[in-house]
């Protein structure tokens, strides 16, 4: 017999901030894991030369301050005078899409698959589950709100940081705890009652 989400609100209630945090916190770590990763791995797919460019270019990029590094014009700038071949180019947009689409498939194949849970959620029994029935999250639902999560991660490692973290500082304003992108895809993280 199927539960009413009166019952079901019985068992569940919205994640506690805390827990929410360090399990995101736990998600980030293992996502900038992997995106390092891939910058290891997308080079050896690419010739000596285009190796030796990224490699100069990784070096140059380390001695500039962190204003020249922070200012996107300036970098454009850079990486236009440094002349570096179509290859190089290739690689270097390769790896800006991977570390872009790391965190979106991250959470949604752990959402989608995992019953609602990533790796972080799981250590502490948090689930996504629509806001209203608590049933779990249709792909579709999972697909917006892993968008929406994962560029709001991928944001929160760049200069450009403020709409990741009005993303997730929303959740600090509303009763049930949901961030953006938990508004936006209808769903809720919650933990079973104790």
């Amino acid at each position: 017999m199927e539960k009413s989400p009166e019952e079901l609100t019985e068992e569940y209630v919205p994640a506690p901030l805390a827990k929410r945090m360090v399990a995101f916190g736990m998600d980030a770590v293992l996502i900038f894991i992997l995106i390092q990763l891939v910058a290891l791995i997308i080079p050896k797919l690419y010739n000596e030369n285009s190796k030796r460019e990224f490699n100069q270019l990784v070096h140059q990029v380390s001695l500039l301050g962190s204003d020249e590094r922070t200012d996107s014009t300036k970098m454009a700038s850079f990486i236009e005078e440094s002349k570096l071949s179509a290859e190089t180019y290739e690689m270097l947009i390769t790896m800006l899409i991977a570390a872009c689409a790391l965190p979106v498939l991250y959470f949604f194949a752990g959402e989608t698959f995992f019953r609602g849970q990533t790796l972080g959620k799981a250590t502490f029994g948090l689930r996504t589950t629509l806001l209203n029935s608590f049933e779990n999250a249709p792909p579709a639902k999972i697909l917006i709100r892993s968008v929406l999560k994962g560029f709001a991660t991928i944001t929160l490692l760049t200069p450009f940081l403020l709409p990741g973290l009005l993303n997730f500082f929303f959740c600090f304003f509303n009763r049930k705890r949901r961030c953006v992108h938990d508004i936006l895809s209808g769903t809720i993280t919650v933990q079973p009652k104790t």
